[in-house]
């Protein structure tokens, strides 16, 4: 099994490989890299990588957006002391995300994982994508259906499916239902909001909005390759982030 170490901290990247190597089927450490433009240059130039462990805030980035950038062959397990990117890392071909401080049974644990996967399900990499998906997939989620609002001294309730994009500004909140109607939200934090909506209908497009797939008119594609999504009935303009255009176009295409 060839696997890739991507750590930027000397002293954890050398832990890793200890922890590594001493699994008790054999592995091949192919290469220790450090920074999102190395990891990028070695797996677009490198084929048989079975297994890549990632660390997600490198140097020069965030290895998930990094990951965006190529066509991945191999199977991700993540390596961060941040548990908020753990919805996000499921897209890139991750099985397993492990929370630092890293342990060898935890490492050894996430391997077994591999091994398993690869024996039931071949090598075939889109099947271990999707068997990924349903292994890590929270159970029994309820996406939300409508909001309540509280405006003066009344209370409402907002139905998702009105709700063209949410917004954050100045650290609130706001369900934009037209260019004249946009209600605050108790919601703190956007990646919080974006967990609780269906992410069919639903899809972050930068940092500051999400939108609703339905009212969507059309995509305009502009120099250098910007997306600029259009609403319907609305003059507002969404300008989707670089490094979230590949994920767009494969949900609204």
């Amino acid at each position: 099994m060839n696997i890739v170490i991507v750590e930027d901290e000397i002293p954890a990247a050398e832990q890793m490989r200890h922890f590594i190597s001493s699994y008790h089927h054999p592995v091949k450490i192919t290469g220790v890299y450090s920074t999102c433009a190395e990891i990028i240059q070695y797996l677009n130039e490198n084929e048989g990588i079975d297994v890549v462990f990632c660390d997600i805030e490198l140097r020069d980035g965030n290895a998930l957006n990094a990951l965006q950038q190529i066509d991945l062959k191999s199977v991700i397990i993540f390596t961060t002391a941040y548990d908020q990117f753990w919805s996000e890392s499921l897209q890139h071909n991750g099985i397993d995300y492990l929370l630092k401080p890293i342990t060898v049974e935890k490492v050894h644990s996430a391997l077994d994982k591999v091994l398993t996967l690869k024996h039931i399900f071949t090598k075939n990499n889109v099947l271990l994508k999707q068997l990924s998906g349903m292994l890590q997939q929270k159970p029994g989620i309820n996406f939300r259906k409508r909001f309540p609002v509280r405006v003066a001294s009344e209370l409402f309730v907002l139905d998702v499916a009105d709700i063209m994009f949410f917004r954050i500004t100045n650290g609130v909140i706001f369900a934009v239902l037209s260019e004249k109607k946009k209600y605050p939200l108790t919601e703190e934090t956007l990646s919080a909001l974006e967990e609780q909506l269906d992410p069919q209908l639903f899809f972050r497009v930068n940092r500051a909005d999400i939108i609703n797939i339905r009212f969507i008119r059309s995509v305009r594609i502009d120099e250098g390759s910007d997306y600029t999504v259009l609403l319907k009935n609305s003059e507002e303009k969404l300008t989707v982030s670089q490094s979230r255009i590949g994920q767009f176009k494969t949900w609204f295409i």
